[in-house]
């Protein structure tokens, strides 16, 4: 199986995964900080991914999940999580059930905590809990929000509620804290009196639980189990075991501090799930304690210094800021210019907000013009030239004004580019990643659609044995209903239409369309063949034909239905997609379409046989006009299609005794189609069927029939006398 496991990882989350891979389950660890775990396990893959983000669902969609374990934040995980995040978990528990409520998942598991049970006086006899702090309330809601989906989306739901949790590969939790208190501090503080009660859970007892929960089909009702220790204990009992490792350590009881964290009765969860504890704390502790006094790998001074003061560390500048200070208050000692404010230089001044500004061109420039003003006030002053030229002391200026707008443009334009090479990385990445979310979604596409082929594959007798079950009848247009629906069904196209072919092949009368077809195709009710050579090629090959050369106008498959009765071998009806999608031109969907047709067909002819050899029961001797009982039944199943929008038409009422209708037939049925029908009803009425007729065709062949001296008019189907 495929197992999400989401939430809070860092507690219980590596002792479950463990767990669930001895079975060959595949597990995926998703959260915001996943990257922190130790998580080097065969078949377990991790992302960190936070369980609120919007994105949460579609990038894991593809994993197609049998069971989602969410383990929430419970108090002893707080100080390492943080009220914050406690705070969120509800928000990323409803993302998380809003992506996967209908995944038709095999169970959703949430690992809560005893805790909601803060003020309750007989947590034995309520469900509910009444929690005394804010994460208490936050995991009540937690559970309410999951029973929510229980009820309304038919969720398979445990929830799992939890006391301490330990175990030596456990990291968090009020046992590893306490323990590492005693290492690190000398003292341990217990959070409530000595004589308050408390429970340990071992983290593989819980993993045992929820690999059961995983594995099993408990019944719907029981929803929410109280996992404890058989052999609940006191923090006095806790001091006492903690103190033979730690005997140097001096206890205190924090009485100020409240935990609310309770034990509770196992008999429920052992009568209902046949779960137990089988490890105890006074057993486990010493190995629990040998693991978190693991001594870590010493590293040498010189190691230290170099990870303490690397180029990226956050200390480096202010041992460049002491240096530099240092040696600027040398140079002043050096030169003998303490405290000495003799002038501001504005040219520098010009120079520095220039370069810095506008970069280095614009920082050479003004330096060109200050060095210029310089040589012009040096003329002005009437000192000799030669004194500025070969006086070296006097180029100090002008190489000043040339370092300055060097090194402020040079750093001005380097930032610049950094930020405008920081964009391109930016909008590069950006489409990078556009790119690979794009491959994804496809890859994912592609995994989905060879999955439910699988799939398929697999259950493909079933499916075999539900179509022939879905077209076993005996009434032709029965077939056609119950055709249609499963051609839209396993074909996943709403673009089907069934035709029936005369004698001659010369004209396709539609008989059954689909009801939401695309607007855009004006479908007719009758297709002359003629119009169409390649596909009438096909159908009198007996081939299905394939748009594969996209010919205009013509459908995208068309596959033949051929009677086995005389006239043999004669295509007798054509079953028709107009539109396909570009990936449903394929072999597998080509493959597909074939063998429902024939079962198609198998379903029809054998419907024409019955018909054929019950002609005399169903029509009355002297007339082709259907008798009472068979009409009954043709009506009501044509009412079922015009009710589901697969196909129309229309009622004549024949105004003229019954015996009438029988010695004028020839003239009644010159003016109607082959696929009209002539019936009688219990009422003794004979009346026309007008098969994908309008009401203006109906009033046409009202008027000729009057031209007969048939008397006539159409009814309402509402009308029909079909009691």
């Amino acid at each position: 199986m495929n197992i999400l496991v989401t939430g809070n990882l860092s507690s219980l989350a590596l002792s479950i995964t463990r767990r669930l891979i001895r079975d060959q389950n595949k597990v995926v660890l998703v959260s915001y900080n996943s990257e922190k775990l130790d998580a080097n396990l065969q078949n377990v893959a991790v992302h960190s991914i936070n369980p609120g983000d919007p994105g949460f669902f579609n990038i894991l969609s593809s994993y197609k999940f049998d069971v989602v374990i969410f383990l929430s934040t419970r108090e002893e995980m707080l100080d390492d999580a943080g009220d914050d995040h406690a705070g969120r978990q509800l928000d990323a528990l409803k993302n998380t059930l809003d992506g996967f409520r209908s995944e038709n998942l095999r169970r959703f598991i949430l690992i809560s905590s005893t805790e909601i049970f803060g003020n309750s006086k007989d947590p034995s006899k309520d469900d509910w809990g009444a929690p005394a702090s804010v994460n208490g309330s936050i995991l009540q809601s937690c559970e309410q929000l999951c029973r929510f989906y229980h009820e309304h989306f038919d969720l398979n739901l445990t929830i799992a509620r939890l006391p301490f949790v330990y175990g030596p590969q456990e990291k968090s939790g009020l046992l590893r804290r306490l323990i590492e208190d005693g290492r690190h501090n000398r003292r341990i503080t217990l959070p409530g009196a000595p004589d308050t009660p408390c429970a340990f859970l071992h983290a593989d007892d819980v993993a045992d639980f929820v690999n059961s929960a995983v594995n099993a089909d408990y019944a719907r009702d029981t929803l929410t189990v109280n996992l404890s220790a058989s052999n609940s204990i006191d923090f006095s009992e806790l001091a006492d075991m903690l103190a033979g490792h730690y005997a140097h350590i001096a206890f205190q009881d924090g009485t100020r501090n409240k935990t609310l964290t309770r034990p509770m009765d196992n008999a429920p969860a052992k009568k209902s799930f046949g779960w137990s504890d089988a490890r105890d704390l006074k057993v486990e502790l010493p190995g629990v304690v040998a693991a978190a006094n693991k001594t870590p790998v010493k590293r040498s001074f010189a190691r230290l210094m170099v990870e303490k003061f690397r180029f990226d560390s956050p200390l480096l500048p202010w041992v460049e800021l002491i240096a530099g200070a240092a040696l600027a208050f040398y140079l002043s000692r050096l030169t003998n210019t303490l405290i000495q404010f003799q002038y501001v230089d504005f040219r520098l001044v010009y120079v520095v907000v220039m370069g810095s500004i506008y970069g280095l061109r614009f920082g050479l420039y003004a330096s060109i013009l200050m060095g210029v003003f310089v040589i012009y006030t040096w003329l002005q002053l009437n000192v000799d030239w030669q004194l500025l030229v070969y006086n070296v002391g006097n180029w100090f200026p002008f190489v000043m004004y040339f370092a300055a707008g060097l090194i402020i443009g040079y750093a001005h334009d380097k930032t610049e580019n950094q930020i405008i090479n920081g964009q391109k990385q930016y909008q590069l990445l950006m489409e990078k990643y556009t790119f690979l979310f794009e491959v994804f979604n496809e890859v994912r596409a592609l995994k989905d659609e060879f999955r439910e082929r699988l799939i398929g594959y697999r259950d493909s007798f079933g499916k075999i044995f539900t179509i022939t079950q879905e077209l076993d009848k005996l009434q032709e247009h029965a077939v056609y209903l119950r055709a249609l629906s499963i051609l839209e069904e396993l074909m996943n196209n709403k673009n089907i239409a069934i035709y029936s072919l005369d004698s001659s092949r010369t004209y396709a009368r539609l008989e059954a369309k689909s009801p939401d077809m695309n607007p855009s195709f004006i479908l007719k009710k009758s297709l002359k063949l003629d119009d169409y050579p390649e596909l009438l090629e096909s159908v009198e090959g007996g081939k299905i034909f394939q748009n594969t050369r996209l010919l205009q106008n013509y459908p995208a498959y068309a596959a033949p239905v051929f009677n086995n009765s005389y006239p043999f071998n004669v295509p007798v009806a054509m079953i028709v997609i107009w539109a396909v999608e570009f990936e449903q031109f394929s072999t597998y969907y080509y493959n597909l379409f074939k063998v429902i047709c024939g079962l198609i067909e198998a379903s029809l002819v054998r419907a024409t046989i019955f018909l054929d050899a019950n002609y005399s029961k169903m029509y009355l001797p002297t007339a082709r006009i259907m008798n009472q009982e068979a009409f009954l039944e043709l009506l009501k199943v044509r009412l079922e299609m015009k009710r589901s929008k697969v196909s129309d038409f229309q009622v004549i009422l024949l105004e003229e005794p019954k015996e009438n209708v029988e010695a004028h037939y020839h003239l009644l049925s010159s003016e109607i189609r082959a696929v009209d029908i002539v019936g009688m009803l219990r009422d003794g009425t004979c009346y026309i069927l007008l098969s994908q007729a309008d009401r203006h065709a109906s009033s046409e062949i009202v008027k000729r029939l009057e031209r007969h001296g048939i008397r006539s008019r159409l009814i309402e189907t509402a009308d029909l006398p079909l009691d």
